[in-house]
């Protein structure tokens, strides 16, 4: 297992725990109904959401710098599946991955790309992916196809696979209040 694929794991890991580990104990049963069934104190099903909980961390993570960076092959790694966060106002705004394809005769290959995302806040606003192809010089070039946007299933592609791919994940549009996106791409270059 590589140590990008074991972060990850981790990572995943650290955040189903800590959602099991939240505050499914916080008791409700002093709050008055009220007229009508409302009451309480807001947020979402009577408790609140404290703003510091939707704050990505910061990885650390660039262009120059992806969080993974994996060589997918046939016989190999068949595709690329990344969990991480996201957050605006404050926190981690933006995620990069990187990925490469075997060079072989045919210079542009099709993929199928997909993120599932769960926006906890503001949610008019969700992820984008963004992928570059980019070449040995550093020149980048958006890849053909999209936009690949949150639970919209698989985007149909087109990369050069004489090229590495540079993924950007990051929100899209201006939320009103502190949000965090909790999200799964999945690159599947072999269908």
């Amino acid at each position: 297992m590589t140590k990008n694929k074991l972060t990850i794991l981790c990572v995943t890991l650290l955040s189903v725990f800590a959602v099991a580990c939240g505050e499914a104990g916080t008791d409700l049963e002093d709050k008055d109904p009220g007229a009508g069934g409302q009451g309480g104190d807001g947020g979402v099903g009577g408790v609140e959401v404290d703003p510091l909980d939707l704050i990505a961390p910061f990885d650390n993570d660039s262009a120059a710098n992806p969080s993974m960076d994996e060589l997918l092959r046939i016989t190999g790694d068949r595709e690329l599946v990344y969990s991480d966060l996201i957050s605006a106002e404050e926190g981690d705004r933006e995620d990069f991955v990187q990925f490469e394809l075997p060079n072989n005769s045919n210079a542009s290959q099709n993929i199928k790309v997909a993120i599932d995302c769960i926006v906890e806040g503001d949610t008019e606003v969700f992820a984008r992916v963004e992928i570059l192809n980019v070449d040995t010089n550093g020149d980048s070039e958006a890849a053909t196809g999209g936009p690949i946007d949150c639970n919209d299933g698989f985007s149909d592609i087109t990369i050069q696979n004489d090229q590495v791919q540079a993924v950007r994940i990051y929100m899209q549009g201006v939320p009103e209040t502190q949000t965090l996106i909790e999200y799964t791409l999945t690159v599947a270059p072999f269908f």
